[in-house]
């Protein structure tokens, strides 16, 4: 199956992808993504898998949308996957309003 979705690369991740911030892989689903990602490009499932599911405080969003499936999520042709880490002492981007956010900022 030739690649046909892009990984978009977190800063800390792109180590294993000698610096690439996108990758293209396979997969019809996160699990295969991910396989493909580490037959690549090794490390990646170290990174991201623990047992059978995603590593706690990571998020992967398919196409804008966060997958609460994990590596079961289907992963449709030409998808963008996007490999979000948690972000320490802040809130979510989704509970803070624009105007709320530019209120806070000087």
């Amino acid at each position: 199956m030739p690649p046909d979705v892009t990984v978009f690369i977190p800063i800390g991740m792109r180590p294993l992808t000698d610096g690439q911030r996108t990758v293209r892989v396979s997969g019809r689903t996160l699990a295969e993504v991910v396989d493909d990602l580490e037959a690549n490009y090794p490390g990646f499932q170290e990174s991201l898998v623990e047992g059978d599911r995603l590593k706690r405080g990571l998020t992967v969003a398919v196409n804008s949308v966060e997958q609460p499936l994990g590596l079961l999520a289907k992963v449709p042709p030409n998808a963008e996957v996007h490999i979000l880490p948690a972000m320490a002492g802040g809130q979510r981007w989704s509970a803070v309003t624009p105007s709320r956010y530019h209120a806070e900022v000087p």
